[in-house]
């Protein structure tokens, strides 16, 4: 058993690691902050193209410049401390488990938790959500042990683990620690920790936590404040500013594709809380009141913030997969309410498969011009649920909980194997920027035309304009002020046909939906 859970985290969160090119905003941005640290060697103040860029806090950019020393620069290296922290989360979920429950719920839990859908997305990509997820799991849990056996020991690793946390992404850490340890309190009516472990773990935290915000502001004085503290915290949580809005019922959607395929297992759970509703604030559902109050803080807290994101919830999937382990583990035992509830979540599930590998299909062939990427990921996932079935009927439950990890093991080695290369061709610019590069410089940048990406300013060693440039007009402008015998432009197939129409040029090559152009004037 320990060499088929060896072999599901490798799957899952190592297995061709840079294989996909840095997509997105953050990951290029951050993985350039990382180097920049190493080579400075100011691991205070982070820079981006060596100015101050104070969004964050530096814990991902000291991880990924420690990876950088020891292994060099690259997409695997920029990422291998996520996917460590990643497996780090899901080895102390089950160790949690068995502290509190018994061996067979901590293998339970150590699978379930790496092959849910977005848990193993996001520990694939170098951003700051999965560093906050894993102390945060970890002071949450730490606190949750501490006060069941008033332990001092465990109050100090939680207030460790959560200054950690506040060094991943900010105070809201804090503020998400706090919410659970409150929400809980109430419920149980008695405080989660007496005076001294409080005591213990606040001076604990004060001391890991403070020493570099104390530093980043004696460096960077009031920008720190007005960039970190005002516009990427309060402002991020009071406005839409950002431009990250979305409805309140957001997240509802995001935890059912997101805990896929172990969010139609939860179901038991809620029916067993409802009939012991009367008595929830007894020792015997101290846990699972817990992990609820666990999923639920964070979940009403970024619902009612201005800016959301799918990776802001991703600490409430540790708690989510430790409940799914404790209704697998009674369903495995002859659980009866568990096994009255789990044909209807088996139907349910089977249901949302099938929709899941027909949006996969058509997906692959209408958004990714692609007839073999849908129906390759949609295979196992569709192949796990009617095997699982299959075995479910036959009552052989541990063969039906093996299915879905299988299956689900298997999607994230095609995914970020084969598959890769489409993703890449379509959410980043590594091949055109590649292409470019030796080509252009700082002073005849590849030129980006009604179309920017972070991915192109981080592949040409950001030697590309700095915004996208919108309309043939806007180009116009800067062909004349900008002379030069030749432009590279990178641009998607609208802005090719409009500079085709009225200006002309060449397709040097064309990846995905990106081509790069080679323009000569007159």
């Amino acid at each position: 058993m320990f060499g088929f859970c060896g072999l599901a985290l490798f799957l899952t969160l190592f297995f061709r690691l840079g294989n996909l090119p840095f997509v997105g905003a953050d990951e290029p941005r951050y993985a350039r902050i990382g180097e920049e640290m190493l080579v400075s060697g100011n691991f205070v103040t982070p820079t981006l193209e060596y100015r101050p860029w104070l969004e964050k806090p530096p814990l991902l950019f000291w991880l990924e410049s420690f990876s950088y020393s020891l292994l060099g620069v690259s997409e695997t290296t920029a990422r291998l401390p996520v996917a460590l922290l990643a497996a780090l989360c899901a080895c102390w979920m089950a160790y949690f488990a068995y502290q509190l429950l018994d061996g067979e719920a901590a293998v339970l839990v150590l699978l379930i938790l790496p092959t849910s859908a977005l848990f193993l997305a996001f520990g694939r990509f170098a951003t700051t959500d999965m560093p906050l997820a894993v102390f945060l799991t970890l002071a949450l849990g730490s606190a949750y042990l501490a006060g069941r056996g008033r332990d001092l020991g465990w109050a100090v690793v939680s207030g460790a683990a959560l200054a950690v946390a506040t060094l991943a992404k900010g105070p809201v850490a804090v503020v998400l620690f706090g919410g659970v340890a409150l929400l809980f309190s109430i419920w149980q009516g008695r405080l989660l920790w007496n005076w001294k472990q409080a005591v213990a773990g606040a001076a604990v935290f004060v001391m890991l936590s403070v020493p570099w915000y104390w530093l980043v502001w004696q460096e960077a004085g009031f920008g720190f404040v007005s960039s970190f503290w005002i516009n990427h915290h309060l402002a991020r949580f009071l406005t839409p500013f950002h431009r990250h809005s979305q409805p309140f019922w957001y997240y509802l959607p995001v935890l059912v594709l997101g805990f896929y395929p172990w969010t139609f297992f939860l179901g038991s759970n809620l029916v067993r809380l409802w009939r012991a509703r009367r008595s929830l604030e007894s020792e015997a559902h101290g846990l699972e009141v817990y992990l609820w109050c666990w999923v639920l803080v964070p979940v009403v807290f970024f619902s009612i913030s201005g800016s959301k994101l799918a990776g802001y919830v991703l600490p409430v999937f540790p708690a989510l997969a430790l409940v799914a382990a404790m209704e697998w583990k009674r369903f495995l035992g002859g659980d009866l309410v568990a096994f009255r509830t789990m044909r209807t979540q088996v139907a349910v599930l089977v249901a949302a498969t099938f929709l899941i590998g027909l949006v996969l299909v058509f997906g692959g062939l209408f958004v990714y011009r692609s007839g073999w990427v849908g129906p390759l990921l949609a295979a196992p996932l569709l192949a796990g649920v009617l095997w699982g079935r299959y075995e479910h009927r036959r009552r052989r439950s541990q063969h039906f909980f093996l299915s879905m990890v299988a299956s689900m093991t298997l999607f994230a080695a095609l995914a970020f194997g084969p598959a890769a290369r489409v993703f890449g061709s379509f959410h980043s610019a590594k091949a055109p920027a590649l292409a470019a590069l030796p080509l252009i410089s700082e002073q005849e940048p590849l030129i980006q035309f009604r179309y920017f990406h972070h991915t192109a300013a981080y592949y040409t060693r950001y030697q590309a304009t700095p915004q996208g440039i919108p309309n043939s007009e806007a180009l116009f402008d800067y062909l004349l002020t900008h002379p030069q015998e030749r432009y590279l432009v990178l641009t998607k197939e609208h802005g090719w046909q409009i500079i085709e129409r009225e200006i002309g040029c060449s397709v040097v090559m064309q990846e995905g939906n990106l081509y790069l152009l080679s323009l000569t004037p007159g």
